[in-house]
């Protein structure tokens, strides 16, 4: 039986091989879909497949002509498209970076939008020129390189590496400079906005080295002051509210450094956005804030209350009655706020693999908490998908990581919470 799969396998290989190259022969004389009807008329014709089998190569042929001539489409015209908008985004920069005066921050926006337009086009390019050069494993393509896997185990991973696309890499490389420029000329004021935009530029491209340096900028470059000759700038506070880093613009930056396998970077993008200290006190400010004013007020609310109260109370004296209610319902109202904040910092559903060393203070724990989740984002690519295969790692970028968690006081695969170790 096998052999007979192998004798199959090799006449069909012959068969669409003869059709394939007369038809590279006469591509310019010869319409796609008269290659596929030879090509299916010569399976067709062929005696040593059974009908079932002829179907799936008749199907295989099909899919296979029509994949070439929708990938041939799309190479013919992406370079016009490309080449324009690469020229318009170059002469609006040109308009930005050449001017010595404050550009306006909408004309600046609009810049970027182009560019992340350009990225995402480039992206996608490069994502189905890849797609279209992967060879699809369905059961006909099996049948018909059976005996190559066989001989060759490497053959099946040859068919899945796509080709190389130096034309849209630069391309990449031209608008993730030109945004760079931008975003970095003394000139141009970042906000949320454009930063949002330039690390969805990045993204795109994969290309994040710039963003650690981009983050830091955005907390500490000078601001341009508008008309004024020579310009002048001011000197920002980088711990102010204002200059954090979203978690969302956060979060996305990491994730293209952990797609392209920086571990460094990913390092220097937590260092900069959640460990920054702006971003501490917008966590406070936004959501500590008013807890901590409701817990200042509560003691003259309460007060104010039990006096309310006391009138009711014939059996006691109005001071001893005050003074009992105050300390009962202060009482009940500081232990069950009490309940809540320790739940709420000792929480640990969300941990996956990196969690708070002992010792740590609730405080702390609460504060940082962003900075240990996107860590733990950060081990989990890094470290085995499997979880029986957890505490298995090694190499100089699983130590480095481990030690470089411990040192922020967190600890890397507890052995208490693994699996079949409680």
């Amino acid at each position: 039986m096998r052999h007979q799969l192998l004798i199959r396998s090799q006449v069909a290989k012959e068969i669409i091989e003869g059709a394939v190259s007369r038809g590279r022969a006469s591509r310019n004389h010869c319409t796609a879909p008269a290659r596929r009807s030879y090509i299916t008329h010569n399976i067709s014709q062929s005696r040593v497949f059974p009908p079932r089998q002829k179907n799936q190569l008749h199907q295989h042929a099909r899919l296979a002509s029509t994949r070439t001539q929708e990938r041939g489409s799309d190479l013919s015209s992406s370079p016009s498209i490309l080449s324009t908008l690469e020229d318009e985004v170059l002469s609006k920069a040109r308009t930005v970076l050449q001017s010595s005066a404050v550009p306006d921050i909408a004309e600046v926006e609009e810049l970027l939008q182009a560019c992340e337009a350009f990225a995402r086009l480039v992206s996608e390019e490069i994502k189905s020129l890849r797609q279209n050069t992967t060879t699809e494993l369905t059961p006909a393509s099996n049948l018909l390189s059976l005996e190559e896997i066989e001989d060759d185990p490497k053959a099946r991973d040859r068919k899945s590496v796509p080709s190389t696309v130096p034309g849209k890499n630069a391309a990449a490389q031209f608008i993730s400079s030109i945004a760079y420029k931008i975003i970095t000329d003394p000139k141009v004021y970042i906000t949320p906005k454009l930063l949002s935009t330039y690390v969805n530029i990045q993204s795109l491209l994969g290309r994040p080295e710039s963003l650690p340096k981009v983050f830091h900028l955005y907390a500490s470059k000078p601001i341009p002051r508008s008309k004024t000759n020579p310009l002048k700038f001011s000197i920002p506070n980088p711990n102010k509210p204002t200059a954090h880093i979203p978690l969302s613009v956060a979060e996305t930056a990491l994730n293209a450094a952990i797609k392209t396998k920086d571990l460094p970077r990913c390092f220097d993008i937590i260092n900069n956005s959640v460990c920054a200290r702006a971003f501490r006190y917008t966590k406070f400010l936004r959501r500590a804030f008013v807890p901590v004013s409701g817990a200042v007020v509560a003691p003259f609310a309460v007060y104010k209350l039990a006096s309310e109260l006391s009138v009711y109370l014939s059996n006691m004296d109005a001071a001893v009655a005050t003074d009992v209610l105050f300390a009962g319902i202060l009482a009940y109202v500081g232990f069950t706020a009490t309940i809540g904040v320790v739940a709420v910092t000792t929480s640990n559903d969300q941990m996956d693999r990196v969690t708070w060393a002992t010792g740590t203070p609730l405080r702390e724990r609460w504060m940082r908490e962003e900075e240990r989740m996107l860590i733990d984002r950060v081990a989990g690519a890094w470290g085995f998908q499997q979880r029986s295969r957890r505490g298995e790692e090694e190499g100089p970028d699983w130590e480095a990581l481990r030690e470089w968690i411990g040192m922020r006081g967190m600890i890397l695969d507890r052995t208490e919470l693994m699996d079949g170790m409680e």
